[in-house]
């Protein structure tokens, strides 16, 4: 199995999007997209993650704990690309 079907094996530096509204009190809703930099699934079934501006690279949550049903890692697959920039599409002005 790997990353892409089992979120426990993401690795610092992966790209992950969100997959709901979990998060929308701390400014994350689904469809962002943020950068794995912990990996604690094993010990607390949770991923530290960083989402910031894609535009601005403003921080929109410097650190965020996200359950590990609640994303799922970015692959470069085309659809997946698509997802990034209609992302990125958000922030522009």
């Amino acid at each position: 199995m790997d990353k892409y079907k089992n979120n426990a094996l993401a690795e610092p530096m992966d790209e992950i999007i969100l997959l709901n509204e979990n998060y929308a009190d701390q400014g994350l809703r689904a469809g962002y997209v943020g950068t794995v930099m912990e990996n604690l699934i094993e010990k607390h079934g949770v991923v530290i993650a960083d989402f910031s501006n894609p535009v601005t690279g403003d921080y929109i949550r410097p650190v965020a704990y996200i359950k590990k049903e609640d994303f799922r890692v970015l692959s470069d697959a085309e659809s997946d690309n698509q997802l990034a920039k209609a992302f990125k599409d958000l922030f522009k002005k």
